[in-house]
C-alpha cells in the first residue's frame, strides 16, 4: 500500500509540475512587423519580438538573420541593402553588432557580458532596406517573409 501511495504522489507531482515546466520553454511569444513602403521603393521595417527567456538559449539576447542575396526576375543574383536604424530591449536602447553571412547579415542584439533576467523581454529592431519590390506590367509586388526562417524557437503568434 505504501508503494501505491508513494507512486500516486510522484505521478500527481509530475502532473502538477508539467504546466509550469512547459511554460518555462523559451519561445517567441509574439512577432509583429510594421512595414513602411517609401516613394523610392525602399522600406523601413520595425519588428517587435516578445520572447520568454529562461537562460538556456536566450542568455544575453537574441539574433535576427536578414537575407540579402536573392535571385532576381531573370535568375540573376541581386543583393539588397540593409541598415539598422534602432535596437531596443524593454523600451531602452540595446547594444548590437552585425556579422556578415554568406546570404546576408546577422544582427546580434545584447551584450556579451550581461545576462538577461529570466522572463519576458520585448525587442524592437528598426531597419531600412531596398530592392524588395517587384514591378510588373499589371501589378507591383512586395514579397516579404515577415518572421524569417531558421528560428530555433517556436513562434506562438505572428
Amino acid at each position: 500500500m505504501r508503494h501505491v501511495v508513494r507512486f500516486a504522489g510522484i505521478i500527481l507531482a509530475a502532473l502538477l509540475l508539467t504546466p509550469a515546466a512547459a511554460s518555462a520553454h523559451e519561445r517567441i511569444m509574439h512577432f509583429d512587423s510594421r512595414v513602411e513602403i517609401h516613394a523610392d521603393a525602399s522600406l523601413t521595417v520595425t519588428e517587435t519580438i516578445r520572447v520568454y527567456a529562461a537562460g538556456k538559449e536566450i542568455k544575453r539576447g537574441i539574433y535576427r538573420d536578414f537575407p540579402q542575396a536573392y535571385r532576381g526576375r531573370w535568375g540573376l543574383w541581386q543583393r539588397t541593402g540593409f541598415k539598422v536604424l534602432q535596437v531596443r530591449r524593454d523600451g531602452n536602447p540595446e547594444p548590437y553588432h552585425l556579422k556578415a553571412r554568406s546570404n546576408g547579415t546577422r544582427v546580434y542584439i545584447g551584450q556579451g557580458d550581461v545576462m538577461l533576467a529570466p522572463g519576458e523581454h520585448t525587442y524592437e529592431l528598426t531597419y531600412h532596406t531596398d530592392r524588395q519590390l517587384g514591378f510588373f506590367d499589371e501589378y507591383d509586388q512586395l514579397y516579404w517573409n515577415v518572421t524569417g526562417n531558421d528560428w530555433i524557437f517556436p513562434i506562438n503568434r505572428a
